[in-house]
Protein backbone atom coordinates (compact mmCIF):
# COMPACT_ATOMS: atom_id res chain seq x y z
CA UNK A 1 0.00 0.00 0.00
CA UNK A 2 3.06 2.04 0.13
CA UNK A 3 3.03 2.20 -3.60
CA UNK A 4 2.36 6.19 -4.87
CA UNK A 5 -0.80 7.14 -5.94
CA UNK A 6 -1.90 8.22 -9.42
CA UNK A 7 -3.41 11.28 -10.54
CA UNK A 8 -6.82 10.37 -11.04
CA UNK A 9 -7.26 9.25 -7.20
CA UNK A 10 -6.26 12.46 -6.22
CA UNK A 11 -8.95 13.81 -9.17
CA UNK A 12 -11.50 11.55 -7.82
CA UNK A 13 -14.19 12.25 -4.96
CA UNK A 14 -13.27 9.37 -2.64
CA UNK A 15 -10.65 6.98 -1.75
CA UNK A 16 -10.73 3.51 -4.17
CA UNK A 17 -11.64 0.52 -2.12
CA UNK A 18 -8.29 -0.57 -2.04
CA UNK A 19 -6.72 2.67 -0.29
CA UNK A 20 -10.05 2.03 2.01
CA UNK A 21 -9.28 -1.87 2.89
CA UNK A 22 -5.49 -0.60 3.77
CA UNK A 23 -7.32 1.48 6.34
CA UNK A 24 -9.60 -0.74 8.10
CA UNK A 25 -7.54 -3.83 7.42
CA UNK A 26 -5.09 -2.04 10.07
CA UNK A 27 -7.93 -0.42 12.24
CA UNK A 28 -6.45 2.87 11.93
CA UNK A 29 -10.46 4.33 11.83
CA UNK A 30 -10.60 2.91 15.37
CA UNK A 31 -6.80 4.15 16.24
CA UNK A 32 -8.57 5.87 19.94
CA UNK A 33 -11.34 3.68 19.95
CA UNK A 34 -11.24 1.50 23.20
CA UNK A 35 -10.12 -2.34 22.92
CA UNK A 36 -13.33 -3.05 24.40
CA UNK A 37 -14.92 -2.36 20.92
CA UNK A 38 -12.58 -3.45 19.07
CA UNK A 39 -10.62 -0.31 19.25
CA UNK A 40 -6.46 -0.11 19.43
CA UNK A 41 -6.64 2.15 22.04
CA UNK A 42 -3.69 4.13 21.44
CA UNK A 43 -2.05 7.27 23.35
CA UNK A 44 -2.31 10.72 21.32
CA UNK A 45 1.42 10.12 20.13
CA UNK A 46 0.98 6.62 18.73
CA UNK A 47 -2.14 8.31 17.07
CA UNK A 48 -0.44 11.17 15.72
CA UNK A 49 2.28 8.95 14.05
CA UNK A 50 0.35 7.03 12.35
CA UNK A 51 -1.54 10.25 10.97
CA UNK A 52 1.29 11.92 10.10
CA UNK A 53 2.04 8.39 8.24
CA UNK A 54 -1.00 8.03 6.53
CA UNK A 55 -0.89 12.02 5.10
CA UNK A 56 2.98 11.53 3.79
CA UNK A 57 1.39 8.04 1.79
CA UNK A 58 -1.26 11.08 0.34
CA UNK A 59 -2.77 13.97 1.60
CA UNK A 60 -6.50 12.87 0.64
CA UNK A 61 -6.13 9.41 2.70
CA UNK A 62 -4.53 11.29 5.44
CA UNK A 63 -7.00 13.93 6.00
CA UNK A 64 -9.96 11.10 5.12
CA UNK A 65 -8.39 9.48 8.30
CA UNK A 66 -8.46 12.38 10.51
CA UNK A 67 -11.37 12.80 10.28
CA UNK A 68 -12.81 9.54 11.15
CA UNK A 69 -10.63 8.55 13.91
CA UNK A 70 -11.27 12.00 15.25
CA UNK A 71 -14.84 11.34 15.21
CA UNK A 72 -14.66 7.85 16.24
CA UNK A 73 -13.00 9.69 19.20
CA UNK A 74 -16.68 10.49 20.41
CA UNK A 75 -17.04 6.63 21.52
CA UNK A 76 -16.47 8.11 25.22
CA UNK A 77 -19.36 10.05 25.36
CA UNK A 78 -21.91 7.40 25.12
CA UNK A 79 -23.30 5.20 28.01
CA UNK A 80 -21.51 1.55 27.38
CA UNK A 81 -24.62 -0.37 25.95
CA UNK A 82 -24.39 2.28 23.41
CA UNK A 83 -20.93 2.90 22.33
CA UNK A 84 -20.53 -0.77 22.18
CA UNK A 85 -23.47 -1.20 19.54
CA UNK A 86 -22.43 2.11 17.43
CA UNK A 87 -18.68 1.47 17.55
CA UNK A 88 -18.13 -2.26 17.56
CA UNK A 89 -19.01 -3.19 14.07
CA UNK A 90 -14.93 -3.79 12.58
CA UNK A 91 -15.77 -0.89 9.69
CA UNK A 92 -17.36 1.26 12.67
CA UNK A 93 -16.42 5.00 11.41
CA UNK A 94 -18.24 8.37 11.56
CA UNK A 95 -18.31 11.48 8.84
CA UNK A 96 -19.43 14.60 10.65
CA UNK A 97 -20.18 17.94 10.22
CA UNK A 98 -19.11 20.34 13.07
CA UNK A 99 -21.84 23.06 11.71
CA UNK A 100 -25.61 23.53 13.89
CA UNK A 101 -27.60 23.88 10.88
CA UNK A 102 -30.78 22.03 11.70
CA UNK A 103 -32.78 21.07 14.61
CA UNK A 104 -34.44 18.80 16.99
CA UNK A 105 -37.23 18.06 19.08
CA UNK A 106 -37.95 15.76 22.11
CA UNK A 107 -40.63 13.48 22.48
CA UNK A 108 -41.25 10.54 25.25
CA UNK A 109 -39.27 7.99 23.18
CA UNK A 110 -36.90 9.40 20.57
CA UNK A 111 -35.26 12.78 18.98
CA UNK A 112 -36.44 14.28 15.67
CA UNK A 113 -33.98 15.66 13.28
CA UNK A 114 -34.55 17.94 10.67
CA UNK A 115 -31.89 19.82 8.45
CA UNK A 116 -29.42 19.91 5.97
CA UNK A 117 -25.25 19.87 7.15
CA UNK A 118 -22.26 20.55 4.47
CA UNK A 119 -18.74 19.29 4.17
CA UNK A 120 -18.89 15.75 6.19
CA UNK A 121 -15.77 14.36 5.07
CA UNK A 122 -15.87 10.14 4.90
CA UNK A 123 -19.34 10.72 3.67
CA UNK A 124 -19.05 7.39 0.68
CA UNK A 125 -17.56 4.96 3.87
CA UNK A 126 -19.09 6.15 6.95
CA UNK A 127 -21.38 3.94 8.96
CA UNK A 128 -22.33 6.60 11.12
CA UNK A 129 -22.61 10.81 11.03
CA UNK A 130 -22.25 13.20 13.33
CA UNK A 131 -23.98 16.53 14.00
CA UNK A 132 -25.17 19.27 15.71
CA UNK A 133 -28.36 20.48 16.18
CA UNK A 134 -30.38 23.28 18.04
CA UNK A 135 -33.74 22.33 20.00
CA UNK A 136 -36.66 25.40 19.99
CA UNK A 137 -34.91 26.61 22.62
CA UNK A 138 -31.76 27.38 20.84
CA UNK A 139 -29.53 24.57 22.71
CA UNK A 140 -27.08 22.79 20.67
CA UNK A 141 -26.73 18.89 21.38
CA UNK A 142 -24.44 16.78 19.24
CA UNK A 143 -26.18 13.44 17.84
CA UNK A 144 -25.03 9.95 15.73
CA UNK A 145 -27.67 9.00 13.50
CA UNK A 146 -26.96 5.40 11.74
CA UNK A 147 -25.98 5.98 7.73
CA UNK A 148 -29.24 4.22 6.65
CA UNK A 149 -31.53 7.22 8.26
CA UNK A 150 -29.42 9.89 6.20
CA UNK A 151 -29.70 11.42 2.33
CA UNK A 152 -26.52 11.59 0.68
CA UNK A 153 -26.69 15.19 -0.90
CA UNK A 154 -25.31 14.92 -4.80
CA UNK A 155 -23.65 18.26 -4.07
CA UNK A 156 -20.02 16.90 -3.95
CA UNK A 157 -17.40 19.89 -1.98
CA UNK A 158 -15.54 21.40 -4.90
CA UNK A 159 -12.57 21.72 -2.75
CA UNK A 160 -9.46 22.29 -4.42
CA UNK A 161 -7.38 19.55 -2.60
CA UNK A 162 -7.73 16.38 -0.77
CA UNK A 163 -10.51 15.86 -3.49
CA UNK A 164 -10.75 11.86 -2.42
CA UNK A 165 -11.75 12.88 1.27
CA UNK A 166 -15.46 12.38 0.16
CA UNK A 167 -17.22 15.83 1.56
CA UNK A 168 -20.54 15.42 0.64
CA UNK A 169 -23.58 17.17 2.07
CA UNK A 170 -26.25 15.32 3.94
CA UNK A 171 -29.58 15.60 4.56
CA UNK A 172 -32.29 14.36 7.26
CA UNK A 173 -36.26 14.84 7.18
CA UNK A 174 -38.22 13.84 10.02
CA UNK A 175 -35.80 11.03 10.90
CA UNK A 176 -36.29 9.62 14.37
CA UNK A 177 -33.26 8.28 16.88
CA UNK A 178 -33.37 7.16 20.47
CA UNK A 179 -32.35 9.29 23.06
CA UNK A 180 -29.19 7.60 23.68
CA UNK A 181 -27.47 8.57 20.34
CA UNK A 182 -27.47 12.21 21.40
CA UNK A 183 -23.86 13.11 23.41
CA UNK A 184 -21.95 16.29 24.78
CA UNK A 185 -18.12 16.03 23.87
CA UNK A 186 -15.81 15.35 26.98
CA UNK A 187 -19.03 14.33 28.89
CA UNK A 188 -17.67 10.85 29.66
CA UNK A 189 -19.52 8.23 29.56
CA UNK A 190 -18.09 4.76 29.55
CA UNK A 191 -13.66 3.94 29.93
CA UNK A 192 -12.74 6.61 32.57
CA UNK A 193 -9.39 4.90 32.67
CA UNK A 194 -8.66 5.78 28.85
CA UNK A 195 -6.48 8.99 29.37
CA UNK A 196 -7.47 10.56 25.68
CA UNK A 197 -11.47 10.78 26.73
CA UNK A 198 -10.28 13.59 29.16
CA UNK A 199 -8.44 15.78 26.64
CA UNK A 200 -10.36 18.82 25.34
CA UNK A 201 -11.46 18.63 22.34
CA UNK A 202 -9.96 21.75 20.40
CA UNK A 203 -6.41 20.48 21.55
CA UNK A 204 -6.77 17.01 20.45
CA UNK A 205 -8.16 17.98 17.34
CA UNK A 206 -5.36 20.50 16.86
CA UNK A 207 -2.85 17.56 17.87
CA UNK A 208 -4.60 15.71 14.71
CA UNK A 209 -4.91 18.14 12.19
CA UNK A 210 -1.25 19.44 12.46
CA UNK A 211 0.08 15.68 12.45
CA UNK A 212 -1.99 14.98 8.98
CA UNK A 213 -0.59 19.09 7.81
CA UNK A 214 2.92 17.80 8.38
CA UNK A 215 2.45 14.31 6.90
CA UNK A 216 1.07 16.43 3.73
CA UNK A 217 3.87 18.60 3.66
CA UNK A 218 6.35 15.33 3.72
CA UNK A 219 4.03 13.96 0.76
CA UNK A 220 4.94 17.02 -1.19
CA UNK A 221 8.60 16.79 -0.67
CA UNK A 222 8.71 12.84 -1.53
CA UNK A 223 7.43 13.82 -4.94
CA UNK A 224 10.01 16.85 -5.33
CA UNK A 225 12.73 14.56 -4.63
CA UNK A 226 11.56 11.73 -6.75
CA UNK A 227 10.77 13.97 -9.85
CA UNK A 228 12.66 17.63 -9.41
CA UNK A 229 15.64 17.40 -7.70
CA UNK A 230 17.49 15.08 -10.16
CA UNK A 231 16.97 18.38 -12.31
CA UNK A 232 16.57 20.94 -10.07
CA UNK A 233 20.09 20.38 -7.49
CA UNK A 234 19.07 24.01 -6.66
CA UNK A 235 16.54 23.44 -4.85
CA UNK A 236 18.93 20.48 -2.34
CA UNK A 237 19.15 23.28 0.36
CA UNK A 238 15.30 24.35 0.44
CA UNK A 239 14.70 20.87 0.75
CA UNK A 240 17.35 20.45 3.97
CA UNK A 241 15.52 22.94 5.46
CA UNK A 242 12.17 21.88 5.48
CA UNK A 243 13.26 18.52 6.33
CA UNK A 244 14.58 19.99 9.77
CA UNK A 245 11.69 22.11 10.54
CA UNK A 246 9.60 18.63 9.86
CA UNK A 247 11.49 16.94 12.77
CA UNK A 248 11.26 20.16 15.20
CA UNK A 249 7.57 19.98 14.31
CA UNK A 250 7.24 16.36 15.23
CA UNK A 251 9.46 16.60 17.91
CA UNK A 252 7.45 19.12 19.19
CA UNK A 253 3.93 17.82 18.50
CA UNK A 254 5.16 14.30 20.54
CA UNK A 255 6.02 16.71 23.31
CA UNK A 256 2.78 18.52 23.25
CA UNK A 257 1.01 15.21 22.84
CA UNK A 258 2.13 13.73 26.14
CA UNK A 259 1.77 16.92 28.20
CA UNK A 260 -1.45 17.30 27.16
CA UNK A 261 -2.73 13.94 27.91
CA UNK A 262 -0.70 14.09 31.41
CA UNK A 263 -2.52 17.31 32.22
CA UNK A 264 -5.90 16.27 31.10
CA UNK A 265 -6.31 13.28 33.27
CA UNK A 266 -5.57 15.36 36.24
CA UNK A 267 -7.57 18.11 35.19
CA UNK A 268 -4.91 20.29 35.07
CA UNK A 269 -5.46 21.40 31.76
CA UNK A 270 -5.48 25.63 31.75
CA UNK A 271 -6.19 28.09 29.05
CA UNK A 272 -2.76 29.51 29.18
CA UNK A 273 -1.07 25.85 28.40
CA UNK A 274 -3.79 25.20 25.42
CA UNK A 275 -3.07 28.97 23.82
CA UNK A 276 0.36 27.82 24.04
CA UNK A 277 -0.44 24.78 22.76
CA UNK A 278 -2.47 26.37 19.71
CA UNK A 279 0.44 29.00 19.49
CA UNK A 280 2.98 26.78 18.99
CA UNK A 281 1.75 23.80 16.38
CA UNK A 282 0.18 26.89 14.36
CA UNK A 283 3.64 28.86 14.35
CA UNK A 284 5.49 25.43 12.62
CA UNK A 285 2.66 24.85 10.67
CA UNK A 286 3.06 28.28 9.12
CA UNK A 287 7.06 27.82 8.71
CA UNK A 288 6.88 24.81 7.11
CA UNK A 289 3.72 26.57 4.68
CA UNK A 290 6.13 29.27 4.01
CA UNK A 291 8.95 27.11 3.23
CA UNK A 292 6.86 25.12 0.33
CA UNK A 293 5.85 28.42 -0.90
CA UNK A 294 9.59 29.33 -1.35
CA UNK A 295 10.36 26.08 -3.06
CA UNK A 296 7.54 26.74 -5.55
CA UNK A 297 8.66 29.97 -6.24
CA UNK A 298 11.61 27.89 -7.70
CA UNK A 299 10.39 24.91 -8.47
CA UNK A 300 9.49 25.96 -12.05
CA UNK A 301 6.18 24.58 -14.14
CA UNK A 302 5.90 21.02 -12.29
CA UNK A 303 3.77 23.29 -9.80
CA UNK A 304 1.42 23.97 -12.12
CA UNK A 305 0.78 21.52 -14.47
CA UNK A 306 -1.95 19.07 -14.10
CA UNK A 307 -0.28 16.23 -15.34
CA UNK A 308 2.41 16.13 -12.43
CA UNK A 309 1.95 14.79 -8.67
CA UNK A 310 3.54 17.50 -7.23
CA UNK A 311 0.75 20.07 -8.51
CA UNK A 312 -1.68 17.47 -6.90
CA UNK A 313 -0.05 16.99 -4.07
CA UNK A 314 0.69 20.62 -4.10
CA UNK A 315 -2.62 21.62 -3.70
CA UNK A 316 -3.21 19.35 -0.79
CA UNK A 317 -1.02 21.54 0.67
CA UNK A 318 -2.77 24.54 0.47
CA UNK A 319 -5.89 23.14 1.46
CA UNK A 320 -5.39 21.88 4.58
CA UNK A 321 -3.27 25.37 5.24
CA UNK A 322 -7.02 26.63 5.69
CA UNK A 323 -8.18 24.91 8.43
CA UNK A 324 -8.53 27.06 11.16
CA UNK A 325 -7.10 24.44 13.72
CA UNK A 326 -4.24 24.06 11.60
CA UNK A 327 -2.97 28.15 12.26
CA UNK A 328 -2.20 29.85 14.99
Amino acid sequence: MEDLFEIEEYKQNHLSQKRLDFLFDNNWFKMFVPKDYGGLELSLEEGAKILTRAATLQGGLGWTLNLGAGANWFSGFFNDETAKSLFSPSKAVIAGSGFASGKFENNDLCVILNGKWSRCTGAAHATLFSLNAKSETGKITSFVVPRDQVKLSEDKWPIFGLKNSSSYSIQLNNVEIPKEFGFQINDIKNHHEYPLFHIPFESFARICLSSSFIGIVKCLVRYIELDLLPNKPELVTDIQKILKLILKAEAKRNDLSEELTFLSFDKEVSAKFESQLRQQLGENNELLFELVQQIFFKGGLAFVEEDQLIHWAYRDVLTGVQHYMVKS
